[in-house]
């Protein structure tokens, strides 16, 4: 049954290679009462001509065009835009399976849920290179469970066993009851502001959540874009890296959050720090400027004290290697392992 309107808001800028696999993704959904949001965030490219012509070809379509503000800027204009009873965010690189939105609305609407999370596939050059479907004790949270035992398993791996949940604290990795929102008045933080926003923002939400679903299958279609802020390195990458786990840690400390959140909260710190200090590694920069980006980063005092604190017995051997190259400052040694596992993947 279709009783509900569900939204579907899509944040658009310049991705006039992968929007129309995205919309079709979308349109093809066998759930068929929705409203779908596109909002152009300021494309340069034909991105803003093929939202309208979308919008003439299905009545379902609404676009607003604004200026650029960013991506959680984007978002937030689709929930002011929002008419449905569940609202979900994907981005405009990426694509979902046709059964996506049934599946989820059944387990949240059978669940009186008001968030319903699934799992992603990672696909790059078109394949599947991972698949994460949703691992857990259970696939049903209500009260204290939400924030003492949900929260943490979707912030990061355990860091006691080192498993993984299959989930990803991301926008798109989730329905959310409108209603959740609005009485809560939450918004999406600029990821100007505050890089990795969905983590920083979600911890805000989660603070009100009551009962939360999970879906045990892969929906989601994440595809690793080039020219997306996640792949290409710019000057202040740690920085804004850092304060992200700063802004996180006392956004903890106000919720109230238990030792275990914040714990959890090191790793995604650790993971985006690793990813800028690949970019560096496979960026076109001079080597003297690389080195001294990467110095920048090694001898850090946040990074110093958050590896002391992570336990590693359950990383893999190579991630093992890695911190102990970092906690050694071991510049060139870390340089080379990043080598030769870029080149392995390729």
């Amino acid at each position: 049954m279709e009783n509900d309107l569900i939204s579907i808001v899509l944040p658009i800028y310049n991705v006039e290679n992968y929007l129309e696999r995205c919309i079709k993704s979308v349109i093809s959904q066998t759930y068929k009462n929705l409203e779908i949001i596109l909002v152009d965030d300021g494309s340069t490219d034909d991105c803003s001509k093929m939202c309208d012509e979308w919008a003439e070809k299905d009545n379902r379509i609404v676009v607003v065009h604004k200026n650029n503000q960013g991506l959680g800027m984007a978002r937030n204009t689709g929930i002011e835009y929002a008419k449905g009873r569940f609202i979900c965010f994907f981005d405009s690189d990426d694509f979902i399976e046709n059964d996506t939105i049934e599946n989820v609305y059944k387990v949240i609407t059978k669940e009186n849920a008001e968030m319903a999370c699934f799992g992603y596939n990672v696909i790059k050059k078109d394949k599947i290179v991972q698949s994460n479907i949703p691992e857990l004790k259970q696939y049903f949270y209500e009260g204290d469970d939400v924030i003492k035992v949900f929260l943490p398993e979707l912030i990061s791996e355990n860091p006691k066993t080192g498993k993984k949940s299959g989930l990803n604290m991301s926008a798109w990795s989730c329905m959310y009851s409108k209603e959740l929102i609005e009485e809560n008045n939450w918004r999406f933080v600029s990821e100007r502001k505050i890089i990795s926003e969905d983590i920083y923002s979600l911890l805000y939400l989660y603070k009100n959540v009551k009962r939360v679903a999970v879906v045990k299958k892969a929906f989601y279609n994440y595809c690793e874009n080039p020219n997306s802020l996640t792949q290409t390195y710019r000057e202040d990458r740690y920085i804004k890296i850092k304060y992200f786990y700063q802004m996180s840690m006392q956004a903890c400390e106000e919720l109230a959050f238990s030792e275990d959140i914040k714990m959890r909260i090191n790793y995604p710190y650790l993971a985006n720090t690793i990813a800028a200090m690949k970019q560096i590694v496979n960026s076109n920069e001079e080597r003297k400027n690389k080195r001294n980006n990467l110095k920048n980063i090694l001898y850090d005092d946040v990074l110093s004290e958050v590896l002391k604190k992570v336990k590693r017995n359950k990383f893999s051997l190579s991630r093992k290697i890695l911190f102990f190259l970092m906690r050694k400052k071991a510049l060139n040694l870390i340089v080379l392992l990043i080598w030769l596992n870029e080149k392995r993947k390729n």
